[in-house]
């Protein structure tokens, strides 16, 4: 250790080291004591001649030959640059001490599905106290112990009826947190796999209770960021609900609606994913009361300059429910869609994209020819309109110019 620290007086040296800047404390010379080394700022005046009371002179600062340039970054090897990896992406945290907590774990598991375990005592020690802690260690960075707490609570759920309304409201209050507060829980994915087991055991006609848990906790948690974590699960939960009840599917498609991601490519992805699950279960009157404001969001995402975007746009018409649900409701649908073809098949840079395009706007053509020439010359006289406004535009701005040209040319600015 001393020979380390005697050989850090001889470290390389930097541009920080020289007097140049004004600040900083030369390097020590080797003979001299380190109390003679004297500090300047870059406040205080250019040092003057040393004085009888400071012993040595101030050592003078390395000269410029000696500072290394550091390498380009595409000459360091790989293996000693700094990675910037997606915390999405990041290995998940194991516990050390999981082998201890593994055996209570499953303990507390064997005790809780054994067939001889009285309910009426275990009630005494499983009440909603010890629930509420349970639900606490979802938030754990260690996927191991989150599956274990998945299976027990769920166990917990279809063996004790009386604590079902109490585990739901505790499990919708920590979706309130997470969208509204924190944004920021590890166990959001396995909580949606237990509500996904419930959600499927939902008698029908559905209670008012479960369609506000749609409402208020399920659709809310389109809007986070880390949505890409615990996504499958949320779109399994959804189209439960849309397959138990199809009336709700106008409910579920204006949610989805009203949390679309503006900025976020990826996300729009997995939102046009879950819409086309959703509508596959969607019947023709609930689709009619939605399709206005659907397909002018569709119609954005057909000309997104994010190819994946438009792509997964475009592929919604591999879905042959939805083929079905558009052809019966082409008077509508293809009018709004149609710029958007237009402008693909005209000028979008990817290749695929514009194959794709080419085959959706073949598909409407022979779907109905007269609508669809009806909707070329709508086209067409709308792109008109606009080139006469435009020319009247610069007609007006030049006439402008002749009259202030005429008035005063001298006094006038031009830009």
């Amino acid at each position: 250790m001393l020979r380390k620290i005697m050989k850090g007086g001889h470290r390389k040296p930097s541009k920080s080291d020289g007097n140049d800047f004004g600040f900083g404390a030369p390097r020590n010379s080797g003979s001299g004591p380190a109390n003679n080394v004297v500090v300047n700022h870059s406040s205080r005046a250019a040092p003057g001649p040393p004085s009888p009371h400071t012993g040595s002179a101030i050592a003078a600062p390395p000269p410029m030959n000696t500072v290394e340039p550091l390498p380009l970054f595409r000459d360091v090897p790989v293996s000693e640059r700094q990675v910037s990896a997606d915390p999405e992406e990041e290995e998940p945290y194991l516990e050390p001490s999981w082998p201890h907590l593994q055996l209570v774990y499953e303990l507390l598991l064997r005790y809780v599905v054994a067939s001889d375990t009285d309910t009426k005592v275990a009630k005494r020690y499983i009440d909603h106290s010890f629930v509420l802690k349970l639900l606490d260690l979802f938030d754990s960075e260690d996927p191991r112990e989150r599956e274990y707490l998945k299976t027990i609570l769920h166990r917990i759920y279809g063996k004790f009826m009386v604590h079902r309304p109490f585990i739901r409201k505790a499990i919708n209050n920590i979706f309130y947190r997470f969208v509204y507060e924190t944004e920021r829980h590890n166990g959001i994915g396995e909580l949606l796999e237990i509500l996904g087991s419930i959600i499927n055991g939902f008698a029908l006609p559905m209670k008012e209770e479960h369609k506000l848990f749609l409402v208020r906790a399920l659709i809310p948690l389109h809007k986070p960021k880390p949505i890409s974590v615990y996504h499958q699960q949320l779109s399994y939960c959804i189209t439960q609900f849309v397959e138990k009840d199809y009336k709700l599917a106008d409910t579920v498609i204006r949610g989805l609606l009203r949390y679309w991601p503006v900025t976020n490519c990826q996300k729009e992805v997995l939102f046009l994913g879950e819409l086309e699950e959703v509508l596959e279960a969607t019947q023709s009157a609930e689709f009619q009361r939605s399709m206005v404001p659907l397909f002018r969001q569709i119609a954005r995402c057909l000309t997104s300059s994010h190819f994946q975007v438009a792509e997964r746009a475009l592929f919604l018409w591999n879905n042959e429910h939805i083929v079905s649900l558009t052809a019966q409701n082409r008077s509508v649908v293809l009018p709004i869609i149609f710029e958007a073809l237009e402008k693909n098949i005209h000028g979008h840079w990817n290749q695929a994209v514009h194959g794709l395009t080419v085959h959706v706007r073949k598909m409407f053509l022979e779907m109905d020819t007269e609508l669809f020439e009806e909707c070329q010359r709508q086209h067409a006289e709308k792109k008109s309109r606009a080139r006469d406004v435009e020319e009247q535009r610069e007609l007006t701005w030049k006439r402008l110019a002749d009259v202030a040209a005429q008035r005063g040319g001298e006094d006038m600015i031009t830009v």
